[in-house]
This record gives structure tokens, sequence and C-alpha cells, in this order.
């Protein structure tokens, strides 16, 4: 251990005293040895900081490959399987405390950003001839932002309309990549929370620091003695539960923060100008409601999941009212009461007379309490509804249960919606305002009812666009129509759907025995109906079409909502907003003739939801990342994005259409992940307009949300992006010769990965020997299989997630980041001069910047040695010949991409311009080379054991040497390094 500390003395890269993030990691690090040594054998614990001191000395840049081998590897395939599985937990252990010392220290940054009251004469030297925040790279607050939007001219007026218009909205989902259990979780907010009190030691007192370090240490050896694997596959309650988390503990108190932060960022800087809606940014979620590809997601389940949002925020609402009513204790002899108030209490004593009676004489001149046990007890009567519709299931009709007096009641008495309980608030607000009086519990509980009113998140309902054409090819097979729709053209399909759209006439009938698909089918859209019924339309408005192709993917679905009651003909509305998802790139380049085609159907048009003060339609669209990644590589696949927005608004704007993007980001690089605020940024000019919808992916959501102050950082920084894209046009998209030359890049890009993806005749055996990717299908994560068809094997039946995955387990990162160099390497041979013109680009444009930025990232994790292990280890000797010759290309496409990216940035070293990400980065890299050697030593016994018996748990001989292990015990081994490298790599898929 002295050694170690010695080690870390001399190591001025990894440890410095003025960097607090540096100065907590060796409070950690200390903390993580002394946990080992008292946990594990002394011969193990030694080994395992050997590993660590080895990993750290040996750095990725320099290191000779054969002492690098000599001095990990017989290490690691010296170890036995008990050691091997400590060995992945212990560094497993390692990366989670840095990525809490990591999130605190991001959030104690955030919270310092507040207390510099220096804010505007650190701007006074801002150049007025600057591009507006052109070159704006790091987030920034809402104070910072309007201050710099007040020095360039910003008018007043312009700022008020944007900010009542913007509608952001943020839909959380449960992808398989998010693989710590709830348990850990849970462990880790407490580790969290105890760093947050060491961090301000100077207010505690020598024994207070010894105190805190010794509960620390207590927590990481009950963690250390925890399960880190799912002991069983978890059910899309589970992953409900798992994300509803973040509201629970952070978001329900953060969304009224961050108003507040608003306002007073207003006050200072444009102080006439009116605040946003309470609801300018809000929740969805995909989690219980997303049945692409996974049957676990039923029309039983998207129910519960919706009675399951209600409970968790009538329990919330419930409890707050409580407090409430304690707080609000003002009599009516010392004070006024509005005659609205009062008349209210004379209703409500009618109707609740069994509350008058136990409450009236206690509270007979304080008429807030009085007024709130009423509200207690129809929130109480409403969450007993809520709990009979859960077990009842979606089909269950309450007012048909009239035998039961007691149901009788609450069907009369309960809040029938959440505009009832915002009236009961206002009435009390107004009442207090109107006698000078303002209460901050009130205004905070009234901000979190707009927001999230009963429903807590929007449930968007996602589906494959051929389910719905199986389901009307089955219908009209049994209408036995002259054309069955199979048969039709896609112009002679928008026709027939067009004109049943239009009819009154029923098409489906009923009684009828569909297939089980088809039934399924139509029972999501009834189902929807009866959610909309009960809990109203902002439960559920929103229909995703994967996989869209054509007009007629879209008038299918909606052909299916007017069915089932979701279109009224008579008004021409619908409650249900169908929304495209282009995925591939082919389908990117089409999706502007497919929307023109549906923008031409009167009927269509005039079914799209009318918003704002325009009352203009709004058509929302969704753009894939992942998809078109895997279908086309990074580089073509961000570059069809970008000018579909384009297309797509200016199609919009010619029809007179506001337009909403939805953004399929990933959680990794090569799923359209990194920082939200520079990926907001990099949208066009004027495609935003103050309205985004962005996903949330499970892997992502506790690096984001899982501290208070850390949530209210992204929601800011999401906020101030959209505001500053929206109002500062730089017009450089529009540049032809940069659109140009983008789009030779894309397609030579696209040409270089395709040619190994797709054209490669041995790429899938290469991806399915040398990575992980069978093994992470085992693990316990997800509701939703990893591939599309079941027994499939291809790539295309294969999703994007494990595919990303699994190339980050090997440490290729291949989907972020191949065919970039090939791409600039050819436009820089025809003319080398152009060298300059991607310099100029990388400075003023923001969409090339966070290309550049994003592969720069992603090429500072590749580890080619380290991945070669994988290659030369796990990869059968049959395919040696054609591995080596792929694992060449990857080779040579690395050092290519990141000697040019170099030469653009004008830096010596990746990540060069941003010390702390370079010094996170190099850790991690260092540090996590241990666990990719481990993981490919139980990856090779594990696949070796297939030719051997499972020796009994029981057996006499317990000497490991002489031991053959069963499937199960190794791939646990495996698992865990799995889970290691995913929290090392702070990305998964």
């Amino acid at each position: 251990m002295e050694s170690m500390k010695q080690f870390k003395n001399n190591n001025v890269d990894l440890i410095s005293n003025n960097d607090p993030l540096d100065k907590n990691r060796a409070l950690i690090e200390d903390l993580w040895e002394s946990v080992l040594r008292e946990e594990c054998p002394d011969d193990q614990a030694n080994r395992l900081i050997q590993l660590k001191e080895l990993s750290y000395s040996n750095k990725v840049e320099e290191y000779s490959p054969k002492n690098f081998k000599t001095e990990i590897v017989d290490i690691v395939n010296s170890m036995d399987l008990a050691e091997s599985i400590s060995a992945a937990r212990a560094f497993s252990l390692y990366f989670q405390l840095v990525n809490i010392l990591e999130q605190r220290v991001e959030e104690d940054r955030y919270i310092q950003s507040f207390t510099n009251q220096n804010v505007k004469k650190s701007h006074d030297n801002l150049d007025p001839f600057a591009p507006a925040l052109a070159r704006q790279n790091a987030p920034v607050t809402f104070k910072e932002l309007f201050f710099r939007l007040r020095r360039l001219n910003v008018p007043p007026g312009k700022l008020e309309e944007l900010l009542q218009e913007m509608d952001i909205r943020l839909v959380f989902t449960a992808h398989p990549t998010e693989i710590v259990r709830h348990t850990i979780r849970h462990k880790q907010t407490r580790v969290a929370n105890l760093l947050q009190k060491i961090q301000v030691e100077k207010f505690l007192t020598i024994e207070d620091i010894k105190s805190l370090k010794i509960q620390l240490k207590e927590e990481i050896r009950l963690w250390w003695r925890t399960d880190e694997l799912h002991q069983f596959k978890p059910s899309v309650i589970d992953e409900v539960d798992y994300a509803l988390h973040y509201f629970q503990q952070v978001l329900f108190d953060a969304m009224p923060q961050l108003r507040g932060r608003i306002s007073s960022a207003l006050t200072e800087n444009y102080p006439d100008v009116q605040m946003p809606t309470e609801s300018f940014c809000t929740f969805g979620s995909w989690v219980g409601s997303d049945r692409d590809g996974n049957p676990s997601v039923t029309p039983e389940i998207t129910w519960r999941t919706a009675c399951y949002q209600r409970q968790l925020m009538l329990e919330r609402y419930i409890k707050a009212t409580s407090n409430l009513r304690d707080q609000l204790s003002v009599s009516m002899q010392w004070s006024q009461v509005s005659s609205s108030l009062l008349e209210s209490l004379e209703t409500d004593r009618v109707k609740f007379p069994e509350i008058y009676e136990a409450r009236a004489t206690r509270y007979r001149s304080e008429p807030y309490r009085l007024k709130l046990s009423y509200i207690l007890e129809k929130l109480r009567l409403t969450h007993e509804r809520n709990n009979l519709l859960s077990e009842g299931g979606w089909k269950l009709s309450l007012e048909r249960e009239s035998d039961n007096k007691n149901l009788e009641l609450v069907e009369k008495l309960h809040y029938k919606s959440v505009d009832e309980f915002t009236y009961d608030l206002e009435l009390i607000k107004n009442s207090l305002n109107s006698t000078d009086l303002t209460c901050e519990a009130v205004n905070k509980l009234l901000t979190q009812v707009h927001i999230f009113g009963f429903s807590l998140a929007s449930l968007d309902i996602r589906q494959e666009s051929t389910r719905h054409s199986d389901a009307i090819q089955e219908l009209t097979n049994y209408l036995e129509l002259p054309k069955q729709y199979d048969q039709m053209s896609e112009k002679d399909r928008i026709q027939w759907l067009n004109e049943e759209l239009n009819t009154k006439r029923p098409l489906i009938p009923s009684e009828v025995n569909w297939n089980k698909s088809t039934e399924e089918t139509f029972s999501v859209f009834k189902m929807v109906k009866r959610l909309q019924e009960e809990f109203g339309s902002r439960i559920c408005h929103s229909y995703v079409i994967s996989m869209s192709h054509s007009a007629s993917d879209l008038l299918e679905v909606l052909l299916l909502a007017k069915e089932m009651g979701l279109i009224d003909q008579g008004s021409q509305k619908s409650t249900l907003l169908v929304v495209p998802l282009f995925e591939t790139v082919e389908d990117l380049q089409r999706a502007p003739d497919v929307m023109e085609q549906l923008f031409q159907l009167d009927f269509y048009k005039s079914l799209l939801p009318k918003v704002g003060e325009s009352f203009k339609p709004l058509q929302e669209l969704m753009l894939g990342y992942s998809d078109s990644n895997k279908d086309s590589g990074f580089l073509s696949s961000n570059w069809e994005i970008h000018r579909a927005q384009i297309a797509l608004q200016n199609l919009s704007s010619r029809n007179n259409i506001l337009l909403r993007l939805f953004h399929g980001r990933g959680g990794s690089v090569g799923r359209g992940g990194g920082p939200a605020y520079q990926a907001i940024l990099a949208q066009p000019s004027g495609t935003l307009k103050g309205r985004i919808k962005i996903t949330e992916q499970g892997e992502v959501l506790a690096s984001k949300y899982s501290l208070p102050e850390l949530a209210l950082y992204n929601l800011e920084t999401v906020t101030t992006a959209v505001i500053q894209n929206s109002l500062v046009n730089n017009r450089l998209d529009a540049t032809p010769e940069w659109n140009d030359l983008m789009t030779r890049l894309a397609e030579t890009s696209r040409i270089q990965y395709r040619k190994l993806v797709h054209e490669n005749p041995n790429l899938l055996t290469f991806f399915q020997e040398v990575t992980p990717i069978e093994e992470i299908s085992k693990l316990q994560i997800s509701s939703r299989p990893a591939r599309r068809k079941k027994g499939a094997k291809d790539l295309s039946s294969l999703r994007a997630i494990p595919w990303v995955f699994g190339w980050t387990q090997s440490r290729f990162l291949l989907p972020s980041w191949f065919g970039v160099g090939t791409a600039l390497s050819v436009e820089l041979k025809s003319d080398p001069e152009q060298i300059e013109l991607l310099r100029v680009l990388h400075q003023r444009w923001p969409f090339f910047r966070m290309l550049i930025s994003k592969v720069e990232m992603t090429l500072s994790k590749v580890d080619l040695e380290v991945a070669k292990y994988y290659v030369d280890t796990l990869g059968s000797k049959e395919n040696s010949k054609s591995f080596e010759e792929i694992f060449d290309v990857i080779s040579k496409e690395y050092n290519l991409t990141k000697s040019l990216v170099l030469e653009i940035t004008g830096k010596n070293k990746l990540l060069e311009s941003d010390r702390d990400l370079r010094s996170s980065v190099n850790l991690r890299n260092k540090t996590i080379i241990p666990l990719g050697f481990l993981q490919v030593s139980l990856l090779r016994r594990l696949r070796d054991q297939t030719r051997q018996l499972p020796i009994s748990e029981f057996i006499e001989d317990r000497i490991e040497s002489k031991r053959a292990y069963s499937r199960s015990e190794l791939l646990r081994g495996a698992l865990l390094t799995i889970n290691g490298i995913a929290a090392g790599m702070r990305n998964t898929g």
C-alpha cells in the first residue's frame, strides 16, 4: 500500500493537489485498497493492487506490448476463477466509485457557477463583432446566456415570443444497456451523499471527517458483499420502477427550481420579458409503452404503467398537501379570505359531511386547513380508485360496478381530472395573494402539477411499421376486397387508405377471431382509447412508427386509430399524433417526399394538432441515429440526419406547418450520444424554433439525473442550448461549398464503412467471436431481446444497442469513427489545401465541430493493443487469416483518422484542449486494461468449456488448478467483467 501511495505522489498526471477531482480520487483509491485488504486474502489483495499499479504505470500510448503481456496478462491468466471474479468485481467497484466522484465534482462546479457574483465583468471584453455565441463550446447558464443575448442586442420581444412557444420534451427509455441493479444504485447514492459531506470539510472537525470516512468504508464494504448482477430478468414493470426512480428522487423537486433560475436570470437581464409557461419542459417515457420488438409490452402492461405513474404522483401530492395543511395556519380572526374560497368550502361541506364533522371544530377559524382537508380526501379517493383500475385492468369499467356503495362514493367524489385539483390549489393561491400573502410551497406545488399532472410522463406508443400493414392485410383478406392490400402499389394504398379515412362506415367487423399478432395490434388502439378516456389525452398522445418507409405507413396507423374511435370525423380532430421514425439513410433521404405526399392530403393535414398563438398545425417527426449509423456509419448517418432536418423544415414552412423534431439519441456516440448542449447547437439553424424532443437512454439516466444539482445542470444546459440555437441564426448550414464537401465526405465514409461491415463476408463472424456479443445477450438487464427475430444471427436482426455495446467492450468502438479517416484522406489527396477549409469549419461551424469532437473523444477511448488481444485469443484458428486482414483494415483506418483529426484541431494529442475530459479518459484507459484481459481470459475458458462436462458444486477435490468449472460459474465471471468495463467506459450501448 505504501508503494502505491508513493507511486501516486510521483504521478503528477493523475494527482494534483489543486484539483478537487484528483484530491477526492486519492481518498477513493485509499478506501478501495483498504476494502480489498479487509475483504480479500492478503495475496489476492496484493495482486489486485499490483494490477492497478501496473495499469497506471504503463501509459496507453507508450507501453511495450511484450512487457505489458508478461506483467499484466500473466497475472490475469494465473488467477483461478474465484480470484478472477474478485478482480472483475474490484475494478468494477473502482470505476463506479470514480463515476460517483466525477458526478459529485460536476455538480459542485455547477453550484460554483452560481456563487460567482462577477458574471457580467467576466464578459466585458466580449467581441461585439464576433458571430453571436457562435464559438461557445462550454454549456452556459441562464444568467450568462441572457446577459450575452442582451449584449448582442437581441430584442426583448423576440426572446419573449420564443419563451412563450418553447416546448422541450425529454423522453426516458429503457434500452438494454442500463446494467446496474436498483440495489446498487441506492448504495451509490449513499456513497455520493457521504462524499458530499466530506467535501465541505472546512465546516467539519477532524473527528467528523474521521467518522464520515469510516461510514464510507462501511458502505463500500456492504456494497462489496452485494451481488452486482440481476438475479432474474427484469420485467417491464421493474424497468418502469427503475426509470421512475429519478422522478421520485430528483426531478419532481428539481423542475420548480429550474423555473426559479429562469426567473432570476430574466429579472436581472430582461426584466420586462414574460416567463415561459410552467410546462415549457415536460417528460415522456417509452418504458412500458415501447412495444417495438418487445413481446413483453402488452396493452395490459401499458395500462398498469399509466396507473403506476398516477399512483406515484398522487402519493407525492398527498404528502405535499399534508405539509401545506401544517403550514397554512392562517386564522380568519387575523386575515381576510376570498369569497371564492369560502364558497368552495360550503360546496365541499355538502359533498364531504364526514370530513366536515371531523375537522370543522378543529379548523373552524382556519379555512385553508379545512380546504386542504377536503383536497386530501379527494386525493385519497382518487388514489383508491386508481388502485382498483390498476388491479382490474384496462377492460374494467368501474361505472358498471354499481353494486358496491363505497365504489359509488369513490366514483362520485374523486378528482376526475388534474384540472379540478389545479382549480382547488389556485383558489388557495389567489386567496392568499388577495391579502398580500404568498406561499412558496403552494407555488411550487402548482408548478409541479402543471408539469407532471396526474400522469407524470406521457407514454409514447412505438411499434414497427409492418405490424400495421400485416393487420390490414389480414383485414382485407377477411373482407374479400377485389384487390388485396399486399397487391396494391404505394399509390393505390394511399388512395384506398385516404378513402377509408374519409368514410364514416366502420371497416373492422366485431366478433372476428383474428390471428394473435393482429388481435394484439387492434387491442393496442383500443387500450389507448381507454387510456385517454380515463387519464385524458395527455397520458398517451403520440404513436411512433419505427422503420417508416412510406406515406402509407402513417395512414395505416391513422386508419386503425379512426376505427377505434381516436379520430372524430365530424370535427376532423385526432387525439393521437402519428409520428414517423425515419431510421436508415435511405429513409432519411426519402423522408421529405414521404411527408410531402401526406401534406397534400387535406384530411391528413386537418388532423394535425393546432398549437401556439398562431394556431398552426404541428407535425412531429422522429430521426433515428442508431440504425442509420449501423447501416452507413457515423459520418454518413449524422450528415443525412442534418440534411433531412433542413429539407423537412423547408417543406413544413412551405406548407405553413410547424415542426417538432424528435431526436432518437442513444447514450454512446455510435447511437447519437455525446454532450446534449453541443448536439443541440449543432442542429441546423432555424429548425428548432424552441421545440425539441430528445430520448434520454437508460444508460445515461444515472449520470444525468442521480443527483439534484446534476439534474438541474442537464436541464438548464438543454434549455439554454435550445434558446441559443433558436435565436442565433449562424446561416452557416446554407454555405453551398461546405454542404458539397460534407456530402462528398459522407458518401466516401459510407462506402468505406459498408465495405467492411456489410460487404465483407467475414465481418459478422469476426464480431461474434472477438467481442462478447453472445454473452451480452445473456445479461439479465432488459425485458427486450437483443435481436429483433428470435434465433436469427444476421446483422440486420441484431439491434443497434448490442452492436455498439460489443464493439465498446472490446475497445474497438468501431461504429463511432470508422470511415471518417478515409473520407478526409480522399478529400485532402484531391486538394491538400482543403485542410485550411476543414480547420475553418471546425472553428466556425457548430455541426462540423460537434462531429470532429465526438470522433476525437471516441478515438481517445480506443485501445487497439487490447482489441488485438481479443482477436488473437478469442478468434478461431480457421479464421485467423481473415481476422488478421479485418484487424489490419481497422488499425489503418484508426491511425489515419487519428492523424487527420489532430491535423484539423491543430493539437498534438487527442482531447488536448479539454484537460478535465482528457484526465478522466486517460485514467479510465489505464485502469480498465486488466478488466479487458480478464474478460478475454474468462470468455476463452467459457467458450472452451462447451467441450467439457460441468462439475458438481459439491466435489471433494477443491484444488482450483485441478478443477473444471460449470458454464454458469464461468458465465457469471464474464458478465461481471462486462459490468466493470461498462462502468469504466462510462457508456455501454
